[in-house]
Protein backbone atom coordinates (compact mmCIF):
# COMPACT_ATOMS: atom_id res chain seq x y z
CA UNK A 1 0.00 0.00 0.00
CA UNK A 2 2.28 2.72 -0.99
CA UNK A 3 -0.37 5.76 -1.21
CA UNK A 4 -3.16 6.55 1.00
CA UNK A 5 -5.76 9.07 -0.23
CA UNK A 6 -8.10 10.92 2.02
CA UNK A 7 -11.48 12.05 0.21
CA UNK A 8 -13.22 15.26 -0.01
CA UNK A 9 -16.96 15.24 0.18
CA UNK A 10 -16.41 13.11 -3.65
CA UNK A 11 -14.63 16.35 -4.59
CA UNK A 12 -11.27 15.57 -4.71
CA UNK A 13 -8.55 13.71 -2.21
CA UNK A 14 -5.05 13.86 -0.98
CA UNK A 15 -2.97 10.85 -1.27
CA UNK A 16 0.09 10.10 0.98
CA UNK A 17 3.38 7.73 0.34
CA UNK A 18 2.67 5.20 3.32
CA UNK A 19 5.93 3.20 4.17
CA UNK A 20 4.60 1.31 7.03
CA UNK A 21 0.87 0.72 9.09
CA UNK A 22 2.39 1.95 12.56
CA UNK A 23 -1.03 0.87 14.55
CA UNK A 24 -4.76 0.76 14.28
CA UNK A 25 -7.67 0.22 16.30
CA UNK A 26 -11.28 0.57 16.71
CA UNK A 27 -11.81 2.33 20.00
CA UNK A 28 -15.20 2.83 21.07
CA UNK A 29 -15.54 6.45 19.40
CA UNK A 30 -13.53 5.58 15.69
CA UNK A 31 -11.24 3.82 14.05
CA UNK A 32 -7.12 4.91 14.76
CA UNK A 33 -4.59 4.62 12.59
CA UNK A 34 -0.96 6.00 12.88
CA UNK A 35 1.58 5.39 9.66
CA UNK A 36 4.97 6.36 8.47
CA UNK A 37 4.78 8.44 5.50
CA UNK A 38 7.38 9.26 3.28
CA UNK A 39 8.43 12.88 3.53
CA UNK A 40 5.39 13.58 5.83
CA UNK A 41 6.78 11.77 9.17
CA UNK A 42 4.10 9.86 11.44
CA UNK A 43 0.97 10.23 9.83
CA UNK A 44 -2.26 10.13 12.19
CA UNK A 45 -5.89 9.25 10.67
CA UNK A 46 -9.42 9.00 12.47
CA UNK A 47 -12.24 7.24 10.51
CA UNK A 48 -10.28 7.29 8.18
CA UNK A 49 -9.43 11.27 7.49
CA UNK A 50 -5.90 12.75 8.16
CA UNK A 51 -5.77 14.42 11.44
CA UNK A 52 -1.81 15.21 11.55
CA UNK A 53 1.20 14.74 10.02
CA UNK A 54 4.70 15.56 11.20
CA UNK A 55 5.64 17.42 8.80
CA UNK A 56 2.75 20.28 9.44
CA UNK A 57 0.93 19.77 12.29
CA UNK A 58 3.28 22.66 13.92
CA UNK A 59 0.77 25.31 12.05
CA UNK A 60 -2.46 24.35 13.13
CA UNK A 61 -1.29 23.30 16.71
CA UNK A 62 0.23 27.28 16.77
CA UNK A 63 -2.35 29.07 15.07
CA UNK A 64 -5.43 28.00 17.18
CA UNK A 65 -3.19 28.62 20.71
CA UNK A 66 -0.45 31.37 20.06
CA UNK A 67 -3.43 33.78 18.95
CA UNK A 68 -5.90 33.73 21.85
CA UNK A 69 -3.11 33.55 24.56
CA UNK A 70 -0.79 36.09 23.18
CA UNK A 71 -4.06 38.36 23.09
CA UNK A 72 -5.50 37.63 26.44
CA UNK A 73 -3.86 39.85 29.54
CA UNK A 74 -3.05 37.18 31.64
CA UNK A 75 -3.93 33.33 30.75
CA UNK A 76 -3.68 31.36 33.28
CA UNK A 77 -6.16 28.68 33.21
CA UNK A 78 -6.68 27.10 29.64
CA UNK A 79 -9.30 24.13 28.63
CA UNK A 80 -8.53 21.88 25.60
CA UNK A 81 -11.36 21.07 23.78
CA UNK A 82 -10.80 17.68 21.81
CA UNK A 83 -7.13 17.88 20.64
CA UNK A 84 -6.39 14.34 22.23
CA UNK A 85 -3.09 14.05 19.96
CA UNK A 86 -1.78 16.31 22.19
CA UNK A 87 -0.09 19.21 20.18
CA UNK A 88 -2.49 21.93 21.50
CA UNK A 89 -1.35 21.34 24.90
CA UNK A 90 2.27 20.79 23.54
CA UNK A 91 1.69 24.95 22.04
CA UNK A 92 0.41 26.19 25.00
CA UNK A 93 3.02 25.30 27.92
CA UNK A 94 5.13 27.20 25.67
CA UNK A 95 3.64 30.63 27.62
CA UNK A 96 5.37 30.26 30.93
CA UNK A 97 2.16 32.44 33.10
CA UNK A 98 -0.27 29.25 32.19
CA UNK A 99 -0.79 27.56 35.50
CA UNK A 100 -3.02 24.69 34.50
CA UNK A 101 -4.18 22.47 31.10
CA UNK A 102 -6.85 20.74 31.11
CA UNK A 103 -6.96 18.41 28.08
CA UNK A 104 -10.81 16.70 27.85
CA UNK A 105 -11.12 14.44 24.65
CA UNK A 106 -13.84 11.74 24.41
CA UNK A 107 -11.94 9.18 23.09
CA UNK A 108 -8.71 8.02 25.52
CA UNK A 109 -7.54 5.85 23.02
CA UNK A 110 -6.89 8.45 20.84
CA UNK A 111 -4.27 9.91 23.66
CA UNK A 112 -2.37 6.93 24.96
CA UNK A 113 -1.97 6.04 21.12
CA UNK A 114 -0.72 9.37 20.49
CA UNK A 115 1.83 9.10 23.18
CA UNK A 116 3.05 5.50 22.30
CA UNK A 117 3.47 6.62 18.55
CA UNK A 118 3.65 10.13 17.93
CA UNK A 119 5.51 10.97 21.11
CA UNK A 120 7.13 14.53 19.22
CA UNK A 121 3.46 15.94 19.26
CA UNK A 122 1.79 14.11 22.35
CA UNK A 123 5.22 14.28 24.53
CA UNK A 124 4.15 17.10 26.82
CA UNK A 125 0.95 15.43 28.11
CA UNK A 126 2.85 13.98 31.67
CA UNK A 127 3.75 17.45 32.24
CA UNK A 128 2.27 18.28 35.99
CA UNK A 129 0.18 21.49 35.33
CA UNK A 130 -1.84 19.26 33.06
CA UNK A 131 -5.08 17.41 33.57
CA UNK A 132 -6.26 15.20 31.49
CA UNK A 133 -10.04 14.34 31.21
CA UNK A 134 -11.69 11.83 29.43
CA UNK A 135 -15.51 12.95 28.94
CA UNK A 136 -17.65 14.66 26.73
CA UNK A 137 -16.64 18.12 26.11
CA UNK A 138 -20.20 19.22 26.04
CA UNK A 139 -21.62 17.89 29.81
CA UNK A 140 -17.83 18.94 30.73
CA UNK A 141 -17.73 22.66 29.45
CA UNK A 142 -21.96 22.71 30.67
CA UNK A 143 -20.91 21.18 34.49
CA UNK A 144 -17.61 24.27 34.40
CA UNK A 145 -18.44 27.95 34.29
CA UNK A 146 -16.48 30.32 35.35
CA UNK A 147 -13.46 28.25 35.33
CA UNK A 148 -11.51 29.36 32.21
CA UNK A 149 -9.42 32.21 31.21
CA UNK A 150 -9.25 30.35 27.25
CA UNK A 151 -10.43 27.50 25.54
CA UNK A 152 -9.61 26.51 22.75
CA UNK A 153 -11.84 23.88 20.82
CA UNK A 154 -9.56 21.76 18.80
CA UNK A 155 -11.94 19.54 17.49
CA UNK A 156 -12.08 17.07 14.56
CA UNK A 157 -14.75 17.62 11.55
CA UNK A 158 -18.25 18.16 12.79
CA UNK A 159 -18.97 14.48 12.35
CA UNK A 160 -19.33 11.16 14.74
CA UNK A 161 -17.82 12.52 17.98
CA UNK A 162 -17.28 16.02 17.37
CA UNK A 163 -20.93 16.87 16.28
CA UNK A 164 -21.58 18.68 18.88
CA UNK A 165 -19.13 21.01 19.08
CA UNK A 166 -20.21 23.35 16.14
CA UNK A 167 -23.85 24.29 17.25
CA UNK A 168 -24.91 27.93 19.58
CA UNK A 169 -26.13 25.44 23.21
CA UNK A 170 -22.46 24.85 22.99
CA UNK A 171 -21.09 27.95 22.59
CA UNK A 172 -22.96 29.41 24.65
CA UNK A 173 -22.27 27.10 27.22
CA UNK A 174 -18.29 27.99 26.18
CA UNK A 175 -19.08 32.01 27.10
CA UNK A 176 -20.48 30.79 30.40
CA UNK A 177 -16.83 28.48 31.26
CA UNK A 178 -15.13 31.77 30.87
CA UNK A 179 -13.21 33.80 33.48
CA UNK A 180 -13.64 37.73 33.21
CA UNK A 181 -12.12 38.49 29.82
CA UNK A 182 -11.36 35.15 28.65
CA UNK A 183 -11.40 34.27 25.44
CA UNK A 184 -12.21 31.30 22.91
CA UNK A 185 -10.37 30.30 19.75
CA UNK A 186 -11.68 27.29 17.45
CA UNK A 187 -10.89 25.62 14.36
CA UNK A 188 -13.35 26.22 11.74
CA UNK A 189 -13.10 24.25 8.60
CA UNK A 190 -11.88 24.63 4.77
CA UNK A 191 -13.54 27.73 2.89
CA UNK A 192 -13.45 26.10 0.08
CA UNK A 193 -15.11 22.71 0.81
CA UNK A 194 -17.17 23.40 4.04
CA UNK A 195 -18.48 26.88 3.49
CA UNK A 196 -21.40 25.93 5.05
CA UNK A 197 -20.45 24.78 7.97
CA UNK A 198 -18.15 28.00 8.52
CA UNK A 199 -21.19 30.51 7.06
CA UNK A 200 -22.65 28.87 10.09
CA UNK A 201 -20.37 28.58 13.21
CA UNK A 202 -19.26 32.27 12.56
CA UNK A 203 -23.43 33.24 12.90
CA UNK A 204 -23.71 30.88 15.70
CA UNK A 205 -20.67 32.73 17.49
CA UNK A 206 -21.98 36.08 16.72
CA UNK A 207 -25.25 35.25 18.71
CA UNK A 208 -23.57 34.06 21.90
CA UNK A 209 -20.05 36.32 22.08
CA UNK A 210 -19.73 40.63 21.38
CA UNK A 211 -16.45 40.20 19.63
CA UNK A 212 -15.87 37.34 16.81
CA UNK A 213 -12.89 37.58 14.23
CA UNK A 214 -11.40 35.26 11.79
CA UNK A 215 -7.88 34.23 10.98
CA UNK A 216 -7.04 31.44 8.68
CA UNK A 217 -3.70 29.38 7.68
CA UNK A 218 -2.21 27.09 5.19
CA UNK A 219 -2.10 23.51 6.17
CA UNK A 220 -0.92 20.92 3.02
CA UNK A 221 -2.33 17.66 4.44
CA UNK A 222 -5.97 19.17 5.12
CA UNK A 223 -8.75 20.07 2.67
CA UNK A 224 -7.60 22.43 -0.02
CA UNK A 225 -4.79 23.62 2.58
CA UNK A 226 -6.18 26.39 3.51
CA UNK A 227 -8.15 26.56 6.58
CA UNK A 228 -10.18 28.50 9.36
CA UNK A 229 -10.24 29.63 12.82
CA UNK A 230 -12.29 31.76 14.93
CA UNK A 231 -11.28 33.88 17.78
CA UNK A 232 -14.46 34.98 20.21
CA UNK A 233 -15.03 37.21 23.71
CA UNK A 234 -16.34 39.55 25.28
CA UNK A 235 -13.40 41.75 26.13
CA UNK A 236 -10.64 41.86 23.63
CA UNK A 237 -9.31 44.09 20.44
CA UNK A 238 -7.05 42.93 17.89
CA UNK A 239 -4.54 45.06 18.50
CA UNK A 240 -3.75 43.48 22.09
CA UNK A 241 -1.89 40.49 20.24
CA UNK A 242 1.71 41.44 22.20
CA UNK A 243 4.45 40.83 19.60
CA UNK A 244 6.76 40.31 22.21
CA UNK A 245 4.78 37.56 23.39
CA UNK A 246 4.53 35.78 19.87
CA UNK A 247 8.46 36.20 19.41
CA UNK A 248 9.09 34.52 23.35
CA UNK A 249 7.43 31.50 22.23
CA UNK A 250 9.67 30.75 19.45
CA UNK A 251 6.93 29.34 16.90
CA UNK A 252 7.89 27.98 13.36
CA UNK A 253 4.63 29.91 11.92
CA UNK A 254 3.17 32.27 14.47
CA UNK A 255 5.39 34.76 14.87
CA UNK A 256 5.88 38.57 15.35
CA UNK A 257 5.99 38.93 11.52
CA UNK A 258 2.46 37.37 11.06
CA UNK A 259 0.58 38.61 14.37
CA UNK A 260 -1.71 40.18 12.81
CA UNK A 261 -1.45 39.20 9.56
CA UNK A 262 -3.40 35.94 10.41
CA UNK A 263 -6.45 38.37 9.96
CA UNK A 264 -5.89 39.36 7.10
CA UNK A 265 -8.64 37.24 5.16
CA UNK A 266 -9.19 36.71 1.30
CA UNK A 267 -12.13 38.59 0.09
CA UNK A 268 -13.98 35.21 -0.04
CA UNK A 269 -13.25 33.79 3.00
CA UNK A 270 -14.41 37.62 4.57
CA UNK A 271 -17.40 37.32 2.57
CA UNK A 272 -18.52 33.85 3.93
CA UNK A 273 -17.43 34.53 7.72
CA UNK A 274 -19.36 37.57 7.60
CA UNK A 275 -22.61 36.25 6.06
CA UNK A 276 -22.06 37.64 3.19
Amino acid sequence: MPWLYEHYHDLSAIGLHVTDKVHEEQSPFQRIEVYDTKGHGRLLMLDGMVMLTELDEFVYHELISHIPLCIHRDPKRVLVVGGGDGGTVREVLRHPGVEKVVLCEIDERVTRVCQQWIPAVAGRLDDPRVELVFADAVEYVRNNPGSFDAILVDSSEPIGPAAGLFGGAFFADLHRALRPGGIVSAQTESPFYAADTVRGVFKELRGVFKGVHAYYGSIPTYPSGCWTFALAGDDFRLTDLDPARLAAVAGRYVGPSLGLGAFALPEFVRRLVEGD
